[in-house]
C-alpha cells in the first residue's frame, strides 16, 4: 500500500493468475476519484477476484449466494455523508465486471474502475438501496465522477494537452 501525494492511501490486490489487470492503472483511476470527490482522507483497498470468491462474500455477508460484481466494506458503521472521508474494502469481481461492460470502448481497468467508483461512494456515505432520491443521487455522481476521471486520465495520457 503506498500513500499519495495528496495522503490518499490505496492499495489493489489481484487474487486471481495471471493478474486480468494493471493494479497500476485502477490505483490511478481511484486515485483520481478520490481527488475528484475532493476527500479528506482516504484508505482505500481493493481486491479483485473471480466469480467463486465474490459469490462466497456475497453469501457470507448479504445472504446471497451468487456472483455479483462489486461488494464494499466500509471502515465506518456510517460513512461521513459527502465523502470527507473514504475508508475500507472494496471487493470486485473481474469476471463479472467485465461481462456486464462486453462493447464498451473503454480499457479492461477503465471497464472494472466503473464498479470500483460504485464501491466507492458506498465507503464515501452514499446509498442507493433505499431507491427514490437518494438512488438517483447516488447514480448521477457515479456517472459524473465516472467521466470526469476518464476524461482526466486520457489528458493525462496525451502528456496534459487536450
Amino acid at each position: 500500500m503506498t500513500r499519495s501525494p495528496g495522503g490518499y492511501r490505496v492499495s489493489v490486490r489481484q487474487d486471481l493468475r495471471p493478474a486480468p489487470l494493471s493494479g497500476a492503472a485502477l490505483k490511478g483511476f481511484v486515485l483520481a476519484a478520490l481527488g475528484c470527490l475532493r476527500a479528506e482522507s482516504a484508505d482505500v483497498r481493493v481486491r479483485v477476484v473471480g466469480d467463486a470468491a465474490i459469490a462466497r462474500w456475497n453469501r457470507d455477508f448479504l445472504g446471497r449466494p451468487w456472483p455479483t460484481n462489486v461488494l464494499s466494506f466500509p471502515d465506518a458503521d456510517q460513512p461521513s455523508p459527502g465523502g470527507k472521508s473514504v475508508s475500507g474494502d472494496i471487493v470486485v469481481s473481474a469476471p463479472t465486471c467485465l461481462s456486464q461492460t462486453q462493447g464498451w470502448r473503454e480499457t479492461a481497468e477503465g471497464r472494472v474502475f466503473f464498479f470500483v467508483l460504485h464501491g466507492m461512494l458506498h465507503l464515501a456515505g452514499y446509498d442507493h438501496e433505499a431507491g427514490g432520491a437518494q438512488a438517483r443521487r447516488m447514480r448521477r455522481k457515479e456517472l459524473h465522477l465516472y467521466r470526469r476521471v476518464l476524461a482526466e486520465r486520457a489528458t493525462e495520457g496525451r502528456g496534459g494537452h487536450s
